[in-house]
């Protein structure tokens, strides 16, 4: 999965059928969600909405949209609860070589 990241995506060969406004670079860091000792816990308090939002437009992809939406605050508001925020998405980090 991290092939595309590193090395393809600083590769100009990798892709050739880009468009020239994505330009090869080099990807510094990447978040792969986490639900057990997660490196990093960001507060999605100011975007909840806008998240569930965004997976309601994937309705195709669950039976229910509205029992999703619970299941979805009610995870992210345990991840958050024992950080003090409302909401939050948990992720580990991986830096990436140079």
């Amino acid at each position: 999965m991290l092939d595309c990241v590193y090395p393809l995506a600083r590769d100009h060969m990798a892709f050739p059928e880009l468009l020239p406004e994505f330009e090869p670079h080099k990807v510094r860091e990447v978040y792969l969600m986490a639900w057990d000792n997660p490196a990093v816990v960001v507060d999605i308090a100011d975007t909840m909405d806008l998240k569930l939002k965004a997976l309601a437009c994937h309705a195709s992809q669950f039976d229910d949209v509205g029992a999703l939406e619970e299941r979805v605050r009610e995870r992210s508001a345990a991840l958050g609860q024992a950080r003090g925020y409302a909401y939050a998405e948990t992720f580990d980090r991986i830096v990436m070589p140079r």
